[in-house]
């Protein structure tokens, strides 16, 4: 779905734009910079054009950039097309396109990175669009939750550490794959219950030491546009070796913790579009679903079932899914779930909008939406854990996937 785009530069900057990770082998010139766009047009999308002139790979060779599905032109052949954002969205980065009289004639264009303007130095700004900066399907979510007790952290993959001894600190996006510019991260544990703890550490194992390996990360040595910083340290665990500590910022050393070292990923915050809690649950009578936002549903006459983290805001590769409602309580009350940004047509109310994503993702897992005749009229909807929101009479509709809760 996301591909690879590099862009390199000849000698009087003009551009040339290929699909692949790097300038050099794709487009023989020096390299400019990386980007991820969608190769399909997904919500909040619109389409960005290349085109070509002059003979491949000859000096004159060079590449535009339009905001429509053809980059062809007056001496300009198309040659393909990617999809992305015309405003900023959570976990995205503008890339700026202008032009410029090109030397033998004609014009030539630039792409600026992490800009939102392109007409400087005697170039004209055309326009600015959004892309992802990394692969978003090779990044997963990482929580971080800390014991206050004796000061333990606990890290995973997943949107949240909320459980038992456990408080929320953050949530980042981490690569789940090296890439250019990035140094493995492993984690570990040990212990149980009171004494779990995980281990942070520079490196591909952390399995030694009494420690038992669980999963790799991939983080940035260097700030990359998006990102952010996060450091790990250690110190002297009460019950013998040491415990792990991981935080927002450069410094990990503090309050008597010994600092080892930073690196760099995608924040995940609520001002970065974040996630919210979505609970699921069912009344026995008719087999509706009540959708709502909160970890744990308390509704009379309904039993909680589930819960799920969805995003506030859109993100490359989500979409909107939209919950609306009907009856009143101990009168029909239901919810309904549409793949789109409203529900509140044909008699329902529009309750909310999350945003998900249309295909599996590092830490997600499926959900299936379906609906049935309602038996005083109308209809009904359901939410499933699997795929497939249909069966027993049910017709599926639409499948998302989200971040389950722990």
């Amino acid at each position: 779905m996301f591909i690879p785009i590099c862009v390199g530069h000849l000698d009087n900057w003009a551009i040339r734009v290929g699909q692949g990770t790097h300038s050099a082998d794709v487009l023989s010139c020096d390299h400019s910079f990386t980007f991820y766009a969608s190769d399909t047009q997904m919500p909040g999308m619109e389409p960005v054009a290349i085109g070509s002139t002059e003979e491949p790979f000859s000096d004159e060779w060079r590449h535009n950039a339009q905001q429509s599905e053809d980059g062809s032109g007056p001496g300009w052949n198309h040659e393909f097309v990617f999809y992305a954002y015309l405003s900023r969205v959570a976990g995205s980065i503008p890339v700026a396109v202008g032009h410029a009289d090109n030397d033998n004639g004609g014009w030539k264009y630039r792409m600026s990175l992490d800009t939102e303007f392109a007409g400087d130095k005697g170039w004209e700004h055309d326009f600015v669009f959004y892309v992802p900066s990394s692969n978003p399907e090779a990044l997963v979510p990482i929580s971080v939750g800390y014991n206050d007790e004796d000061w333990t952290y606990n890290i995973r993959q997943g949107v949240s550490c909320h459980k038992d001894c456990w408080k929320d600190l953050c949530c980042f996006m981490a690569l789940t794959e090296p890439g250019s510019g990035t140094f493995p991260v492993a984690i570990g544990f040990a212990g149980e219950d009171e004494t779990y703890r995980s281990r942070i550490s520079m490196g591909e194992d952390a399995g030694t030491s009494g420690w038992t390996h669980d999963f790799v990360i991939h983080v940035y040595e260097t700030q990359m546009p998006g990102t952010v910083p996060i450091a790990a340290g250690h110190a002297d665990y009460s019950e013998g070796g040491w415990k792990y500590r991981v935080n927002l910022g450069e410094d990990a050393g503090t309050n008597g913790w010994e600092h080892d070292f930073v690196g760099y990923v995608y924040p995940m915050s609520e001002e970065d579009g974040g996630t919210v809690p979505i609970c699921v649950g069912y009344e026995s009578d008719h087999w509706s679903n009540l959708v709502k936002q909160g970890e744990c549903l308390e509704e009379d006459g309904f039993e909680h079932h589930f819960c799920f983290y969805g995003l506030q805001a859109t993100t490359p590769g989500a979409k909107p899914i939209s919950v609306g409602e009907a009856g009143s309580p101990g009168d029909g009350l239901r919810s309904r779930v549409e793949d789109g940004d409203d529900a509140g047509t044909s008699g329902w109310s529009h309750n909310f909008t999350f945003y998900a994503f249309d295909e599996k993702r590092p830490g997600t897992q499926a959900y299936g939406v379906g609906h049935a005749d309602y038996e005083d009229g109308g209809w009904k909807y359901r939410v499933r854990q699997e795929e497939d929101g249909g069966g027993n009479g049910w017709t599926h509709d639409f499948t998302f996937y989200a971040f389950p809760a722990q």
